[in-house]
């Protein structure tokens, strides 16, 4: 699958986020700025953030001139290979979200991209949708939240007018942020929560984009050995575990050996608290904190590098500080799901 076009200029000045769903660039153009020929090799939606008059130039000659206002919402097929020019008197500021499920058009199921009917909609208004991507607009006023509501679609959030807000989820954890104007953030489907604009003055403003693949992982790509996938964990959120101080980032995973890769943070205090044996090898490798074996005295510090063959009785374990660790399986983590997890996703 072809993903960009080294013949001509990339699509945005600025790569802000990339994972196999989709590619978020930002684009930036003063008055009389030209961004130069690009092609858009996928179909793409365009968020305006600042805007005003701007004009196209089409590698064929072709001219186009747009007003586009803050808030604007335009879709576009793959295919147009353009110049771009800030034709107004203020700034031409947008992000430009890539839709990499675009070779998925055909496997797209309608009854996935159903609401969940005990619960609000993901957002107010939708401003857009057609088979590959649902675009909402959140519209908060200072004080103001919007009910529980319950995420079936992985989505990207691109903030308009960004500020505090507040996350109550499902399970009892509050999760408290601050967007500035411009800010991006994917979430995986699933979520169930309600977000309140926690500003006192400030109005709460952005653009929701649901992301309708058939199936959340994706399928396999077709020539996986060529695609890369850059995932920047400072922006992923942690999901915490049923374990009390246990959360995770999952960066990868296989659904048919059960083989995965994560981040997991322990709080100070926080363990497992039984000894247990894995279905697979577990390997780990310490980047903060101190993670304590007490029945061997095995301790891992940074760059503490860790191997425990498959089947072999270990633990348990306590966090004598707050500590990361980078944790690979090469299959399935446990042969039955674990006494202290409370779901079949936790012991994943």
């Amino acid at each position: 699958m072809q993903i960009c076009d080294d013949t001509y200029a990339s699509v945005g000045h600025k790569l802000i986020l990339e994972n196999e769903l989709v590619r978020v660039w930002e684009t930036l153009l003063y008055p009389g700025e030209e961004h130069p020929l690009h092609h858009h090799t996928l179909p793409y939606v365009e968020v305006m953030l600042e805007g005003g008059s701007s004009q196209w130039e089409g590698a064929d000659g072709r001219l186009s001139v747009q007003d586009n206002p803050p808030g604007q919402v335009r879709y576009y097929e793959a295919g147009d290979i353009h110049t771009l020019k800030n034709t107004g008197a203020g700034r031409y500021w947008s992000r430009t979200v890539e839709l990499k499920t675009a070779p998925y058009r055909e496997l797209i199921n309608p009854e996935d991209t159903f609401y969940d009917e005990d619960y609000a909609h993901v957002a107010q208004t939708v401003l857009f949708e057609n088979e590959l991507v649902r675009v909402w607009e959140i519209s908060l006023d200072p004080g103001q939240g919007h009910p529980t509501h319950h995420h079936l679609l992985p989505y990207v959030i691109l903030s308009i007018e960004g500020g505090h807000n507040q996350m109550k989820w499902q399970e009892g954890q509050v999760t408290r942020s601050y967007e500035a104007p411009g800010f991006v953030l994917f979430r995986e489907p699933g979520g169930i929560h309600r977000l309140y604009n926690t500003d006192e003055t400030k109005h709460y403003w952005n653009r929701l984009v649901e992301l309708k693949v058939p199936a959340f992982p994706l399928p396999q790509l077709a020539d996986q050995s060529t695609q890369e996938v850059l995932i920047d964990t400072k922006a992923q959120d942690w999901r915490q575990k049923s374990v009390p101080g246990l959360s995770e980032v999952r960066l990868w995973s296989h659904d048919e050996t059960g083989a995965s890769i994560s981040l997991v943070k322990f709080e100070k205090g926080s363990g497992i608290p039984e000894a247990h044996q894995h279905a697979s090898n577990q390997f780990m490798y310490c980047l903060s904190g101190e993670y304590v074996y007490p029945a061997t005295n095995l301790v891992l510090k940074p760059g503490c590098f860790y191997w425990n063959p498959q089947g072999n009785v270990h633990g348990p374990t306590v966090a004598r500080e707050d500590s990361l660790l980078v944790e690979i399986y090469d299959g399935p983590h446990y042969p039955d799901k674990p006494s202290w997890y409370k779901n079949d996703q936790d012991a994943k």
